[in-house]
């Protein structure tokens, strides 16, 4: 059925379309990464948090049970990488686009060109594929039905990965390792000033643009075996809605009526939602209330997000809220930066916010709307 268009309907700019699909290649990429991830954390808890390095000195004849929970959980971890430049080629290019994204993505991993050149990869082929697929209409057509099955598999495939080889991974490669370099072991001061970053950003739009972009960094790093900032990430995200509710909590012991009775009848949900890393309840406070309720996110993300990165948390997995606490590097020490910064945030919003009619409404939320029926 012909596509029906919208007089006046606007077509996306080729930006609009690339982010779109690197947005789609992430989300095909998470499952991986959570996956992986935690399964290579229950390993370490079975068997110590150093188990990769006991691996290497033994054959997989000889693993223990955790060395074998261990090697599943890195077979899986080890595809995200192919995976995310196989999903942005084929949310540009359709089905053709899977093989050739899936190569370079595998070609990145070679040429320790990582998360990036995935990435960048997976636009290639993406373009390279329409590109083939669009040859396609203007030859014969006994010519044209060979493209599907052959032409574009193969042609698509080895170009975008000879040009991966030889042209585009050389410079990617050196960012990378760069970035690899820098990042890794990164703790103190300098650790503080990155996983703050990443805390601040976290709280900006729950779970916006900028929240996104900011995640997309941190599990491509985490794609890349360096685990930290999914940990200033989590933390720095989750403090959020705890902070709304500990201000609530506050509100509701001072009697100071800063929170309508429809807004405190959320407490319970919102500290569920909390625990289960859903920045979505923040929304309709931060609607109502932009700049007060902005700030203290903001400097109780930089907070949790800050001390982790002094500390040098790390955490295998990318989402999951308290159910892959247990699997981080130190379980008490997120849990302790979690509510660090979440008290700082509940404090902050509480002293800021002015008292509010208590028959206003809040902003819609669709998240609260299904929690209060």
């Amino acid at each position: 059925m012909a596509e029906i268009q919208r007089k006046g309907a606007k077509k996306k700019g080729q930006g609009a379309i690339i982010w779109d699909a690197v947005l789609t290649g992430i989300s095909y990429m998470i499952p991986f990464i959570v996956g992986g991830g935690v399964i290579e954390g229950i390993a370490k808890a079975m068997g110590g948090y150093n188990i990769a390095a006991d691996m290497a000195a033994v054959a997989y004849t000889e693993y223990t049970p955790a060395m074998t929970v261990y090697a599943i959980g890195a077979a899986i971890f080890d595809v995200c990488v192919p995976i995310i430049g196989a999903y942005i080629a084929w949310a540009m290019a359709d089905k053709p686009g899977l093989a050739p994204g899936f190569a370079v993505g595998v070609i990145s991993v070679k040429i320790q060109a990582g998360f990036l050149g995935a990435v960048l990869g997976g636009i290639i082929a993406g373009y390279i594929v329409n590109w083939l697929k669009e040859l396609s209409k203007k030859v014969p057509t006994d010519v044209s039905s060979v493209f599907p099955i052959l032409l574009i598999p193969v042609i698509g495939t080895l170009v975008t990965s000879l040009l991966m080889f030889y042209i585009v991974g050389i410079p990617v490669s050196w960012i990378n390792q760069l970035i690899v370099t820098s990042l890794t072991d990164l703790q103190g001061a300098g650790g503080f000033i990155f996983g703050a970053a990443i805390g601040a950003g976290m709280s900006i739009d729950q779970g916006g643009p900028i929240g996104k972009a900011v995640a997309l960094v941190a599990n491509g790093l985490n794609a890349d075996g360096i685990f930290g900032p999914a940990a200033c990430k989590m933390c720095g995200g989750m403090q959020n809605p705890l902070g709304v509710c500990i201000a609530q909590i506050i509100d509701r012991f001072t009697g100071k009526k800063k929170f309508t009775d429809k807004e405190r009848s959320t407490t319970i949900s919102g500290l569920v939602l909390a625990c289960c890393y859903i920045q979505e309840y923040v929304i309709p406070f931060l609607v109502q209330d932009t700049w007060r309720c902005l700030v203290p996110c903001m400097i109780g993300g930089a907070i949790s997000g800050g001390l982790c990165g002094y500390f040098a948390l790390e955490s295998v997995a990318v989402h999951g809220g308290v159910f892959v606490i247990g699997m981080m590097s130190n379980p008490l020490q997120f849990v302790l930066f979690w509510f660090a910064g979440a008290i700082v945030t509940g404090v902050l919003y509480f002293l800021l916010r002015k008292p509010v009619d208590q028959e206003a409404e809040m902003a819609g939320n669709g998240v609260l709307d299904k929690l209060l029926g």
